[in-house]
Formats: structure tokens, sequence, C-alpha cells
């Protein structure tokens, strides 16, 4: 007859202890430092991305066809963007221009910034066109 005690080490004598050992835990460590990096690299770009668009998309729908011209719908973003602190997305480089009956903005750019020593990422935001209302008469 087994005792309670010999019964317990009939279970644990096939198996062995697991746990982490230390390249294990070197390797873990690595993948989430890299992930951390990426995401620290990547995250404000995003975030100066969704700015831009809101402030585009403002400008467009708070655009008055009939006293406001090209030259003001710029003004107004460069502020816009200057009050935001966006100071990578300049206002030189966002097209605005006539086309079909109304004004298009248009401020697709990309973005380039340093990951790991001569490794570098790219974004490219290239959904940032918006149109202001039709000039046409109704």
């Amino acid at each position: 007859m087994q005792t309670k005690h010999s019964a317990r080490r009939s279970i644990n004598a096939g198996t062995s202890a697991a746990g982490f050992n230390v390249w294990t835990v070197s390797i873990n460590l690595l993948l989430l430092s890299m992930i951390l990096v990426v995401g620290l690299r990547v995250v404000p770009s995003y975030m100066e991305y969704l700015t831009v668009k809101d402030l585009i998309a403002r400008v467009a729908a708070e655009h008055d066809r009939q006293t406001d011209t090209v030259t003001d719908l710029r003004t107004r973003l460069g502020k816009l963007l200057t009050t935001n602190q966006i100071y990578d997305t300049r206002i030189e480089d966002i097209a605005i221009y006539r086309e079909r009956g109304v004004i298009v903005i248009d401020a697709s750019y990309e973005k380039r910034f340093p990951l790991f020593w001569i490794l570098d990422g790219v974004i490219v935001f290239d959904d940032l066109v918006a149109e202001t209302a039709s000039m046409s008469r109704t």
C-alpha cells in the first residue's frame, strides 16, 4: 500500500522543474525593448499626423467661399500649425490650389525617423487631401 508521501513522489518523478533561464529572459527583454523603441519613435509621428489631418479638415470645413481666398486659407492653416506646435509639416510643403470649382488642400507627406544604428523608419501619410465646399452657384 502506498503512503501519501510515496504517491506524491511518484507523480513528481517524471516532471522536471520548468522556469526561465538567463537566455530566455535576455531574449524577452531584447524583444520588449525593440518594441518599446519602435513604439516611442512611431507614436509621436502618428499623433502629429492626426493633428494635421484634423487641422486640414477644420480649415476646409470653415472655409467661406465668398470671402476667403487661397491666400487666406494658407494663412489660417499656417497659424493653426504654429499654434499646435507642428513644425515638421511646413506650410510651404502643403499644396493649396483651385480645381473643378473647389479649393483642394493637399498635405501628403512622409516622415523619416531613426530606429537603430543605420536603420531608419519611414511612414507615408498620403491621405491628407481635403476639399472645400463647391464654388458653384446654387
